[in-house]
């Protein structure tokens, strides 16, 4: 096996770094931020010769049946517009997870390697009660608060909702609005120290605490400043909310940023209207985040889809 270490200003150029130096078989071992914002990441391929040979020196035959047939999966990941070193990347591991799989099914090994390459959390996770939601103007936030606020309401969990949007007083009555008709408390904090004390308060009364922030322009460095501050305050679970049907090269630069402050888990909205998800596949791959869960429609009361290996593997699979 042969292992080689990247360093690059960011994963997307980490990866398409290693495809140029390692090929489209190479997977990724561990990644890390150095010292100066950098990413480090650790990558291996098997240096396997092609031709195998017994003692008497003949040529070993294959069966057809032990060899997985990726084709179709390459398709599938082209059709949904994934990045090419993340499609690398899907494609060698589901190769790898083929070997201990008889019948080669796809979409078990699909779902093998969506397992190894991605992480998912519960929607309801009482493990990390604090989760702080992040994303663009628009991205869908306040409505994504809405619906995890309702399917804890359902489960009987406890729960309030903190802004701490104090640029747009609409966005504040919408999600007070929200807050007011599920019958769960609603504060607002001015700034980061605010909102550090409230969240000490709310942690000892509820068993869920949401929190919002300001849709920011990612590339404003001002406005990218205030979301950060909120982050550091506070130990949360750091969510962030993204259009589904967004530019893929965009939203991995996006990501990037975000991931920068803390965004740990990836939310995408309006999943519903959008039939490719190679956005959803590729933000999650190059910016190191998991899955949360995924909004499905504008409908509150229809809450939050979860995400997993099963469903990923489904709608990267579905020919509808």
């Amino acid at each position: 096996m042969k292992i080689k270490q990247i360093i690059a200003a960011n994963m997307t150029e980490a990866l398409m770094q290693i495809k140029s130096e390692l090929g489209d078989d190479a997977i990724i071992i561990s990644s890390e931020k150095t010292s100066d914002g950098k990413i480090l990441v650790s990558a291996a391929i098997d240096e396997q010769e092609e031709l195998f040979f017994d003692d008497k020196e003949e040529a070993q035959t294959i069966s057809p049946s032990a060899i997985f047939e990726e084709r179709h999966l390459r398709d599938c990941l082209e059709y949904h517009g994934v990045l090419d070193v993340v499609a690398s990347k899907i494609l060698a591991t589901a190769r790898q997870e083929s070997q201990y799989e008889t019948d080669k099914d796809e979409k078990k090994i699909l779902v093998k390697t969506l397992k190894k390459l991605y992480a998912f959390s519960e929607i309801l996770d009482m493990r990390h009660p604090v989760k702080l939601f992040m994303g663009t103007s628009g991205s869908g936030k306040s409505t994504a608060i809405a619906k995890v606020a309702t399917q804890a309401k359902m489960s009987k969990i406890s729960s309030c909702i903190i802004s701490t949007d104090n640029v747009r007083a609409g966005a504040n009555k919408q999600l007070e609005a929200f807050a007011e008709i599920l019958d769960v408390d609603f504060y607002f904090c001015k700034d980061s120290q605010e909102l550090s004390l409230k969240v000490k308060d709310c942690k000892n009364k509820y068993g869920l605490v949401l929190i919002d922030t300001p849709g920011i322009n990612p590339f404003i460095e001002k406005e990218v400043k205030r979301v950060s501050e909120y982050c550091q305050t506070i130990q949360a679970q750091k969510i962030l909310t993204m259009d589904a049907g967004r530019n893929t090269m965009e939203a991995v630069e996006i990501g990037e940023i975000f991931m920068d402050i803390g965004a740990q888990f990836l939310l995408p909205t309006r999943l519903d209207l959008t039939r490719r998800i190679g956005t959803v596949l590729s933000v999650a791959a190059c910016c190191d985040m998991g899955y949360y869960a995924a909004s499905v429609s504008s409908s509150i009361a229809n809450g939050l889809a979860e995400i997993n290996q099963e469903t990923l593997a489904k709608l990267i699979l579905s020919e509808d």
